[in-house]
Parts: C-alpha cells; sequence; structure tokens
C-alpha cells in the first residue's frame, strides 16, 4: 500500500514540478484548392510574408488549466509556416516568386500576407497513469494584393483546428499533440486562402492588364 502511494504521488509531483517541453512543428503541404477556373492566374506575382506579424507564431508558453501548469511548452512555428507558402501559391500561379523580384515590373503583382491571429491552446486532464492532452488552435491569415501601389485584391481567412493523444506520464506528449493541431490549421488555413486567390475574378482581371 505504501508502495502504491508513492508511486501516485511520484506521478502527481511530476505532472506538477517544473520542465520545458518544445514544440516542434513540420511544413504541410496545402494542395487540396477548390477553383472555378481549369486554370492558374496568369501575369506575374511575388509574395511577401510580414515578418513581424510572423512573430506571432512564437508563443513562450501554451498551456492552460491546472493540469502539467507548472511545465512550459513553447512552440515555434514561424519556419515552419513561412516555408510551407510555395507549394500552396504554385497551385494557384503559373508565375510567382518570392520577395520583391518584379518590384520594378509595373505589371506584377506583390502578394503580402499577414499573420493577424495565432492562439494556440494546450490543456491536460489526468488519467491513472499520466495524463490526456488536447490542443485548440486559432489561426487567422490576410492577404493583400498591390498593382503600382494600388490595392486590387484583399481578404482575411481563419480557422480552428484540433488534435488530442496520450499526455505522457510526465506531460511530454504534449508537444506532439500541440504540433499536431497547427500542422492541421496551418494547411486549412493556406487552403482557404489558396481558394479565395484561386476564384478572385480581381486577379485574374488585373493580372491581364498591362500599364
Amino acid at each position: 500500500m505504501f508502495r502504491k502511494l508513492m508511486f501516485c504521488a511520484l506521478i502527481l509531483g511530476a505532472l506538477t514540478s517544473g520542465c520545458a517541453y518544445q514544440g516542434a512543428v513540420k511544413t504541410v503541404s496545402a494542395t487540396n484548392i477548390y477553383s472555378d477556373n481549369d486554370k492558374r492566374i496568369p501575369g506575374k506575382f511575388s509574395y511577401n510574408v510580414d515578418q513581424t506579424s510572423l512573430s506571432k507564431l512564437k508563443v513562450n508558453d501554451t498551456v492552460s488549466g491546472y493540469m502539467c501548469s507548472a511545465h512550459h511548452f513553447p512552440i515555434d512555428a514561424m519556419y515552419a509556416f513561412e516555408q510551407s507558402f510555395p507549394t500552396m501559391l504554385q497551385q494557384v500561379f503559373d508565375d510567382i516568386t518570392p520577395g520583391d523580384s518584379n518590384s520594378n515590373n509595373l505589371n506584377s503583382i506583390n502578394l503580402l500576407f499577414r499573420v493577424e491571429r495565432f492562439d494556440p491552446k494546450l490543456k491536460f486532464s489526468k488519467k491513472f497513469f499520466g495524463a490526456d492532452a488536447e490542443a485548440t488552435v486559432d489561426l487567422s491569415v490576410s492577404v493583400t494584393g498591390t498593382k503600382s501601389n494600388n490595392r486590387v485584391f484583399g481578404t482575411t481567412v481563419e480557422t480552428q483546428r484540433t488534435s488530442s493523444g496520450d499526455g505522457g506520464s510526465f506531460c511530454g506528449g504534449g508537444p506532439a499533440v500541440l504540433g499536431a493541431a497547427i500542422e492541421k490549421a496551418a494547411k486549412d488555413i493556406l487552403e482557404k486562402l489558396g481558394e479565395r486567390m484561386a476564384n478572385s475574378q480581381s486577379l485574374r482581371n488585373q493580372s491581364s492588364v498591362k500599364n
């Protein structure tokens, strides 16, 4: 009986004493994009991801609730999210390059993406051995298209995605669950952006107008 109580005390202590668990996020392939058009958008395009807003994807702690709250679960999804854009954009545009490589071309359209909101939450619930983990991620991203300093396109999309799994005996399973939820949210948000742009008649019209 004493040994059983000691074991339970050790588990409880592990759940309430502090450790830092750094989460990892992988790049996603956002290719499930529905379009009313058979062809990609023609013309010259370039794109940028606003670096200031991108920093919102780096969060020092994501845990909520009492269980495992003594631990820290930082996450940095900046690199993975930014590197996930090219696959989606290549599904939508015939000719698109990163940065301002087409800045001297008056007929080029530049797309600027901004992270408007990123709210990741990781919550644990106790079970007999360790804990279960559930992650919820809210993500919102906007895009603005400009041509010769004139706005020709703009939209904002948002999503919420969840993931659940084993939190581990010492809460160490949380980062994997959180990473999975972020990857789901990133894939969904990029596909929504892709669909908005692919079905934008304004972008298609502007890409064919010569200055």
